[in-house]
């Protein structure tokens, strides 16, 4: 950005959550200078607090939110709401905002009730889809990361963006040790609980290579945090003595984590396939040079950077084969591939990328 600009950034993730994009583009776009208000989730128990980070150039707000029903009322009586708070957070931090940057659609949708100069519907998540109309077509810029996203964008607002993830440069200061006796360690990260992971195909390449251990690290590693059929298998690969649930690890000590494992495990549902064209996390997978066994991910395809299959009953079987073939898969030449394209992709990159969108020279 040719200046300095004062951003309000609207994360439907709080700041103390685990570090995910709208976190590490806070942090990117305070060390380029800019002045960045990171506003949590509306909560009914918070007052309206501003607190300064650890980080220069970064803030923590809090607020209560709105009146209940906010999205019912007739459009001038929410744009009269929505700005009347806009406006307290601006006297809270004393300075007006030069850009609303939201991740978040559920809240401030009426973003041509606020007075910054610019506003930015970004949508990272496909499920993050609330008051998309109202958010998108009110909007001076759209973002979106994945091609369906985009489409759906597109309906509301023709300044609308394809933006992928990102990687947050991590770097390992030392591997982790990874539980089980087997030397070959296959890792899975992320969210346990999500309702798209195929713990069937998890199971059954669990099951059909004990000379392999396979370690899953994130939140809902319980059978308790369960909430779809497909979990009765989670509750059976638990039951595998090759089989390890790590808790979650933070943004800059997972890197650890996936250096230590010898192949780096992505597996949706096979009808999720077209709503799971993408995942940040491939891109911090790629970034250890490992190779990656994939269920089908469109933004991949054809890149030869993952090992992919397009039917989900293929899968164990391919776990089977990169394990057998991890020196040809580990050539420098392939390492260095993956690890390349990863560190063409980071925050940095990605902000550059917006900012000539948003200033063009």
């Amino acid at each position: 950005m040719e200046s300095k600009q004062n951003i309000l950034l609207i994360s439907p993730e709080s700041w103390d959550h685990l570090a995910v994009s709208k976190h590490h583009y806070a942090r990117t776009l305070a060390r380029k200078g800019h002045r960045v208000y990171f506003l949590n989730p509306p909560a009914e128990d918070k007052e309206y607090s501003v607190t300064k980070t650890s980080i220069e150039n970064l803030y923590i707000v809090n607020y209560n939110g709105f009146v209940k029903g906010l999205h019912y009322l007739p459009g001038l009586v929410r744009k009269i709401n929505q700005r009347k708070i806009y406006k307290r957070l601006e006297e809270l931090v004393q300075t007006s905002f030069d850009i609303v940057w939201s991740f978040d659609n559920s809240v401030f949708f009426d973003l041509d009730a606020l007075s910054a100069s610019i506003k930015i519907s970004h949508i990272v998540d496909l499920n993050q889809d609330f008051q998309t109309k109202r958010a998108a077509s009110s909007a001076d810029f759209c973002f979106g990361v994945t091609d369906e996203i985009i489409n759906r964008l597109l309906k509301f607002n023709p300044r609308t963006f394809k933006i992928s993830h990102a990687l947050n440069i991590g770097e390992a200061d030392v591997i982790a040790k990874l539980p089980g006796k087997n030397k070959v360690k296959a890792l899975y990260a992320g969210n346990l609980a999500m309702k798209h992971l195929d713990w069937q195909i998890l199971y059954q390449a669990s099951k059909q290579n004990i000379d392999l251990d396979f370690v899953f690290i994130g939140s809902g590693g319980s059978i308790l945090a369960a909430y779809n059929s497909t979990h009765v298998w989670k509750e059976k690969i638990m039951n595998l003595d090759n089989v390890f649930f790590l808790p979650p690890v933070s943004s800059d000590e997972i890197h650890s984590y996936l250096n230590a494992a010898d192949i780096l495990m992505v597996a949706y549902q096979q009808k999720h396939h077209k709503d799971q064209t993408d995942s940040h996390k491939i891109l911090e997978y790629l970034n250890t040079g490992n190779p990656i066994v994939a269920t089908f991910t469109a933004e991949y395809e054809g890149r030869n950077l993952l090992n992919m299959v397009y039917q989900n009953e293929e899968w164990p079987g391919l776990v089977t084969n990169v394990a057998k073939n991890l020196t040809a898969l580990n050539t420098s030449e392939l390492v260095e591939k993956r690890k390349s394209f990863a560190r063409s992709n980071t925050y940095e990159k990605r902000v550059e990328q917006i900012e000539n969108i948003l200033f063009p020279k």
